[in-house]
């Protein structure tokens, strides 16, 4: 049901929930914008009291829409009780600015982390703009997925006793296998089960079983090295006496490459070490530099689980020394910047969702972190590319199941991961235009949501 709604009407419903303070409407996130949707959240709790899960409430659901400046429409009503709403907005035009309003039982939705409360954002405006699609043709369209961790029981550090991780209810005590698996559904079933790059810490500890699980997950999406690649986290790293990783997917400090149907390169590399933080071996460089000086100007999405910025390095709050290290980042930077075809480089490892500034500034490539499947915020990338460029579209998994855990593992290291980990709008969806046109459609249908 379209319905006129003005601000004013929509503030003044608020007031009576507000007032019983039992209910708060919160965590507003702008979480994807695309050329013709955009997908707005928020969660509704009771208010947290000490360090306890809050404990969730639910309420209906509404959002109004329109064009700043212009009057808004009530575009998405429903009463069914729920914690977590998530609402897709179709039918927008590319490039245009919308404000909007999200609510539960007529109170407003409030941001609530640091990414979503500063001045400008999103969040704080209630406002987005869709983005505009690149010059040329579809081409195709990768998905990257990272920190699954198949065989993990709690999210977040361990620390002894200190409430700094979340266990999951008996009946998601399997977390990471649920995620992962609803990931791959979702990719198949709605995206059109693009080539999926699997980048790192796929399995917990890299035991046997874990790897097994794995390896049946990707296989049941598709067909490695064609419909799916894997790299190597540093929960994914030998063992003392044996290397299950090395069994069920690819061998230590091995580069990757393969040819999608477009003609793109995927170059997949090992930048893992003994404990968190990473490198790569000489002879791993050598792998490197040989598939990139064979044909340095093709079009190269390049892959490692660590972030390769010195950027990365020191805005994260585990430190430098959780990533790679420094003259690695460096030395790989200098080969990707001498190889052009080299535009973009996926990492993940810090769970969160950032773009990361070079420390070349004459450089074709840009450098993004993507957020982990396993846990808040819960998803995956997908990156559409055409003759002039490219567009990153982070989304959330949206079964119910998974949301429920989401909403707990939310929770994790005392409340605090959640606000480094979201990243902005702007870091889970922006355009980028690099030339693209040596590489040609792959055949794949245009994505429903990039078709204006």
């Amino acid at each position: 049901m379209d319905l006129q709604l003005s601000a004013d009407a929509l503030d003044a419903s608020k007031t009576s929930a507000l007032a019983r303070g039992k209910l708060l409407v919160t965590d507003l996130e702008v979480l994807t914008v695309t050329p013709t949707s955009a997908v707005i959240s928020w969660v509704t709790h009771a208010a947290r009291l000490g360090m306890a899960i809050p404990r969730p409430i639910a309420a209906g659901t509404e959002v109004a829409i329109g064009p700043v400046g212009g009057p808004m429409q009530l575009v998405h009503e429903d009463p069914t009780p729920r914690v977590y709403h998530v609402v897709e907005v179709t039918g927008l035009e590319p490039g245009r600015s919308y404000q909007f309003r999200a609510s539960s039982d007529g109170q407003l939705a409030a941001a609530a982390l640091r990414p979503t409360r500063m001045v400008g954002c999103c969040e704080h405006t209630r406002q987005f703009t869709t983005l505009t699609l690149p010059q040329g043709r579809y081409l195709t369209t990768v998905a990257v997925v990272n920190d699954i961790h198949i065989g993990e029981r709690r999210q977040g550090i361990v620390l002894g006793a200190l409430p700094t991780s979340v266990t999951p209810p008996p009946d998601q005590a399997d977390y990471p296998r649920m995620m992962c698996a609803g990931a791959l559904d979702e990719l198949g079933t709605r995206h059109g089960r693009p080539m999926l790059i699997a980048n790192g810490d796929i399995t917990y500890d890299n035991s046997p079983e874990q790897n097994l699980i794995a390896r049946e997950l990707l296989d049941g999406y598709g067909t490695e090295n064609i419909d799916w690649i894997a790299t190597r986290g540093n929960h994914d790293h030998p063992r003392r006496e044996d290397d299950p990783f090395g069994d069920y997917f690819v061998g230590y400090q091995q580069a990757q490459s393969v040819h999608e149907a477009s003609g793109l390169r995927v170059l997949a590399m090992d930048s893992t070490r003994g404990s968190g933080g990473g490198w790569i071996t000489p002879g791993q460089y050598g792998q490197i530099m040989a598939e990139l000086e064979s044909d340095p100007g093709r079009p190269t999405l390049a892959a490692t689980h660590h972030p390769v910025t010195t950027d990365a390095a020191w805005s994260s709050a585990s430190g430098p020394q959780f990533m790679l290290r420094g003259r690695d980042r460096l030395k790989l930077q200098l080969i990707e910047r001498q190889a052009p075809g080299v535009f973009l480089h996926l990492a993940g490892h810090t769970h969160r969702m950032r773009r990361d500034r070079a420390d070349l500034a004459d450089t074709n490539a840009h450098y993004l972190e993507n957020a982990a499947c396993a846990a808040y915020p819960g998803g995956f990338t997908l990156v559409h590319l055409f003759e002039g460029g490219y567009l990153v579209n982070f989304w959330r998994l949206n079964d119910p199941a998974a949301l429920r855990w989401i909403y707990r593992s939310r929770w994790q290291s005392l409340g605090i991961g959640a606000h480094l980990m979201l990243g902005s709008t702007a870091d889970r969806n922006h355009r980028v235009d690099v030339d693209l046109s040596g590489l040609t459609p792959s055949g794949r249908p245009v994505p429903a949501e990039l078709v204006c």
